[in-house]
C-alpha cells in the first residue's frame, strides 16, 4: 500500500518537489523585491504592522513630516499595504486625473459592518454605475438648483431661532450639527426634522461619535484581517462604537420601509430614485448584487455621515477665526450691508458681489483641512505619478494638508489671511485650483454644491443677524481633533448678540 513514507524513498520525486518549491519561493522573492525596487522610497517600518506604529493620531502631519525626507511622493508599508503618499501640488493635480487610481481597495474600511459596499468603496462599473445614478437623483430632485437653496434658507430660519438665547453661551457644535443634518435628510429622504426631535438628536450624535472614533490611518483600513477578527469576536469594547452604527442602519432603514409602503412613482429624494432604479432592473430582469436595500442604506448612511461631518466642521473652524478675529465679522457684516442689508435674506447668487466673504470661507477650508487626507484609493493597474512608478494594487494616499500648508503655494501659511485670495483691488475672490477641500477629479464629493450653498448662506445669515462672542477671558484655541475629519478640539459655547439698530447706523 502506498504511504508518505513511499513518496519520500523516491528520490527523483523528492527532488523534484525540493525544486518547485525553490523555484516558487525564488520567483515569490524576485517578484517582492522587484516590487520594492519599483516603488518610491520611503521608509517601511515593522514586519506586519509596518510603519503604523510610528504614525500618531493626527495621520497628515506625520505624512507631511515624511515628505520633507523621502520627497513629495514617496512610499510606506501601512500594515499588509505598501501605500504611497502624494505630498505637492504637481503630483496631486496628475494623480487625480489618472484614471488608474479611481479604484478603492479590496479590503472594505470597515470589515464587519455586514454586506455590501457603499459608493465611497466601489470600484470599476459598479463605481460608476452608483456615481452616475446618484447624481442624477440628486440633480433631478434640485441640487444645484434654486429649489434647493430655499429648502437651505428655510432650515436656516430655523437653526437661527436656537441661537438666540438671551446673552448666554450656546453649543454651537451640537446645533449646527443637528441642522445639517436636516440638509442632508431633506435629500435622502425628503423631509426634515424638528431640532427637538429625538430621532434628529440621535442619529446626529450616532454620526459625530463614528465620526470621532474612526482615525483614519488605524488599523481598521490597514490591517483588515485583524480588524475582522476583532469585530467577530469583540476582542475590544466596541459596543458603543457597534450601537451608533446600529442606530444609522435601523434609522435608515425606518425611512426605506416608509417609502416602500407610500409605493409613489415620484421620485422626491434619494431614496425615492434609488428604488425606482431597482424596480427598473426587476423588470428588465436585470438583478445583480450591486444595487439592493442594503447598498441603498449604506449609500444614504455614507452621505448622511459626509455631507454633515463636512459642513458642519468647517462651520466650526470659521467661527473659530470670526471669534479670535472680530474685525473678520465687520468686514464681512460691511458686504452685507452693501449688497444685501438687513431685512433680506441672503441668495447664493449674492455670493458674486461678496468677495471678502468667499476669501474667509476659502481660507477656512485650507487652514481647517477638514480633510487632511482623501479615502484610500488603490491603482487597478500599474501607472506613474510623474517620474514615480506605481505597482498595481499599491494604495495612494493624496496628504491635501501638505498642500495646504506648502509655503510655495501659500505665503505664511500658518495664518489665516482671506486676503490672499483676494485680486488686488478686492473686487473678486479667486480659489486657486490647487485649494481643492472636496478633493477632485471623477471622485471628487458629490455634494459639493450643496456645501458651498450651505457655507455661504449660514455664515452671512448669522453675521446679518448676531455678532459671535465668548466669555471673556476664554482661550480661543485652534488645536484639531482628527477622527475622519478633522475639526477644532476646544470649541468653546459661543454667544450670538443680536445686532441692534444702532450697530448698524
Amino acid at each position: 500500500m502506498f504511504s508518505i513514507d513511499n513518496l519520500f524513498e523516491s528520490q527523483p520525486l523528492v527532488n523534484t518537489l525540493i525544486g518547485i518549491a525553490l523555484f516558487w519561493l525564488v520567483k515569490y522573492l524576485f517578484y517582492t523585491i522587484k516590487r520594492i525596487r519599483s516603488l518610491p522610497a520611503g521608509p517601511w517600518g515593522l514586519p506586519i504592522v509596518g510603519y503604523l506604529p510610528f504614525i500618531r493620531d493626527h495621520t497628515y502631519l506625520e505624512f507631511d513630516r515624511l515628505s520633507k525626507k523621502y520627497g513629495p511622493v514617496y512610499c510606506l508599508k501601512l500594515g499588509v499595504y505598501g501605500v504611497v503618499l502624494v505630498c505637492d501640488w504637481p503630483h496631486l493635480k496628475d494623480a487625480v486625473s489618472n484614471d488608474a487610481l479611481l479604484a478603492k481597495p479590496h479590503a472594505s474600511l470597515l470589515p464587519g459592518g455586514g454586506e455590501g459596499r457603499s459608493l465611497g468603496e466601489m470600484s470599476g462599473s459598479p463605481w460608476q454605475e452608483h456615481r452616475f445614478l446618484s447624481l442624477h437623483i440628486l440633480r433631478d430632485i434640485g441640487l444645484g438648483k434654486s429649489t434647493i437653496v430655499t429648502l437651505v434658507k428655510e432650515e436656516i430660519d430655523q437653526f437661527l431661532t436656537t441661537l438666540d438665547n438671551d446673552g448666554k453661551p450656546v453649543d454651537f457644535k451640537k446645533k449646527i450639527g443637528h441642522s445639517i443634518v436636516n440638509n442632508v435628510s431633506i435629500l435622502l429622504f425628503g423631509h426634515k426634522y424638528d431640532l427637538n426631535d429625538p430621532a434628529a438628536i440621535e442619529i446626529s450624535a450616532a454620526n459625530d461619535e463614528i465620526g470621532s472614533s474612526l482615525n483614519f490611518a488605524g488599523v481598521m483600513a490597514f490591517l483588515p484581517w485583524l480588524s475582522s477578527f476583532v469585530f467577530k469576536f469583540k476582542f475590544i469594547n466596541l459596543t458603543r462604537l457597534i450601537k451608533c452604527f446600529q442606530i444609522v442602519d435601523s434609522h435608515i432603514q425606518n425611512e426605506i420601509d416608509k417609502h416602500q409602503e407610500k409605493n409613489s412613482q415620484e421620485v422626491v429624494d434619494y431614496i425615492d430614485g434609488y428604488l425606482a432604479e431597482m424596480k427598473k432592473r426587476e423588470e428588465r430582469n436585470q438583478i445583480d448584487d450591486n444595487f439592493s436595500i442594503e447598498i441603498l442604506k449604506k449609500n444614504a448612511g455614507a452621505f448622511y455621515g459626509a455631507g454633515t461631518a463636512a459642513v458642519s466642521s468647517t462651520m466650526e473652524w470659521i467661527m473659530v477665526y470670526l471669534v479670535r478675529y472680530p474685525e473678520i465679522q465687520d468686514k464681512i457684516r460691511s458686504e452685507i450691508a452693501d449688497v444685501i442689508g438687513f431685512e433680506r435674506r441672503p441668495d447664493y447668487v449674492d455670493r458674486i458681489r461678496m468677495p471678502f466673504t468667499m476669501a474667509v470661507i476659502h481660507e477656512a477650508h485650507r487652514i481647517g483641512s477638514v480633510a487632511p487626507n482623501n479615502l484610500l484609493r488603490r491603482a487597478s493597474s500599474d501607472t506613474k505619478i510623474g517620474n514615480y512608478n506605481i505597482p498595481k494594487d499599491s494604495l495612494v494616499i493624496f496628504n491635501f494638508w501638505s498642500i495646504n500648508r506648502d509655503p510655495k503655494l501659500w505665503p505664511n501659511p500658518d495664518k489665516f489671511d482671506p486676503t490672499r485670495y483676494l485680486t488686488e483691488d478686492g473686487s473678486k475672490a479667486v480659489k486657486p485650483p490647487y485649494l481643492i477641500p472636496f478633493s477632485a477629479g471623477k471622485r471628487n464629493c458629490p455634494g459639493e454644491s450643496l456645501a458651498n450653498v450651505e457655507l455661504f448662506l449660514y455664515l452671512v445669515c448669522i453675521l446679518q443677524k448676531y455678532r459671535v462672542k465668548v466669555k471673556p477671558g476664554t482661550e480661543i484655541s485652534t488645536e484639531a481633533t482628527f477622527g475622519l475629519s478633522r475639526r477644532p478640539s476646544n470649541l468653546p459655547n459661543l454667544i450670538f448678540e443680536k445686532i441692534s439698530n444702532s450697530d448698524l447706523s
